[in-house]
């Protein structure tokens, strides 16, 4: 543990010595509460005169607004991680100081989780900027606290998910901006799929003039395809879990999520043994 605290010690206080924990701060400073004003006001809008925007009532505000709003501000820490993470690694390449770090007293364990601890820490500091925004919004509107809990629970799950994957990619590049533009691609791939998987049709794509074993062969492979490409997006499993319904499932999928790329992370760096 002492080794993995004086490394997040190192790398926590690097980003406050460049200008990357103030530029992620102040985006999601900017960003955030520029959509917190805009979701506040056109609530409140809709709620002065509901049957003029198509609801019988006055809309549910945590389905509505608040739900939303943490699911938005989980995928804004998406794009932003790419940035959080592209030097952990990939700059100690890039500098030829990995070497260093790989010797002893320093476990690859050490590495890894006092990096991706890290990085978390400037994801824990996000979360803090969006509670000012939740804080303000509980002088406003009476919020149940196991919501506001929740919501937040899942900022930081999605910010964990995206930050081993940025990880992971830092491992393997030799260049911070290389690693930077991959995890933003792939975090925008991840987006995007979610989409493309919703427009599948749901119907067994095999022809009908197929063998019968055939069709049920194809039409479950077709099956299992399109809801893996629906259940991927770090989104569709945010939702739910933000308006305060416990779902095993959601927080098993950030889980997996996270430890998939860890475990990538270690394979990576392991794979200089392979080399040497």
């Amino acid at each position: 543990m002492r080794n993995i605290w004086a490394v997040f010690k190192r790398e926590f206080a690097g980003y406050f010595l460049t200008p990357i924990g103030y530029v992620v701060v102040g985006v999601v400073a900017l960003i955030s509460g520029c959509a917190f004003s805009a979701s506040l006001l056109a609530y409140a809008k809709v709620s002065q005169d509901p049957s003029m925007h198509g609801y019988s009532t006055v809309p549910d505000f945590e389905e509505w607004l608040l739900s939303p709003f943490l699911v938005f501000c989980g995928m804004l820490i998406m794009f932003l991680s790419p940035l959080i993470t592209m030097r952990l690694l990939a700059e100690e390449r890039h500098r030829g100081t990995i070497e260093l770090l790989l010797t002893h007293p320093l476990r690859d364990r050490d590495i890894i989780f006092g990096k991706y601890f890290a990085a978390m820490g400037m994801v824990l500091v996000v979360i803090g900027v969006i509670g000012v925004d939740l804080a303000l919004l509980s002088t406003l509107v009476a919020v149940e606290p196991v919501v506001l809990i929740f919501g937040l629970l899942t900022v930081f799950l999605m910010g964990a998910a995206f930050i081993s994957l940025g990880l992971f990619v830092s491992s393997v590049t030799h260049n911070q901006i290389t690693s930077g533009t991959i995890t933003f691609a792939i975090n925008l791939l991840f987006y995007i799929v979610g989409g493309l998987g919703k427009d599948l049709p749901e119907a067994n794509p095999a022809p009908e003039q197929w063998p019968a074993l055939f069709q049920r062969i194809v039409g479950g492979g077709y099956q299992l395809f399109r809801l893996f490409l629906v259940e991927l997006p770090a989104d569709v499993h945010a939702k739910d879990m933000a308006q305060g319904i416990f779902q095993p499932q959601d927080i098993a999928y950030y889980l997996l999520f996270s430890a998939f790329f860890l475990f990538l992370t270690f394979r990576a760096l392991e794979s200089r043994n392979w080399r040497g």
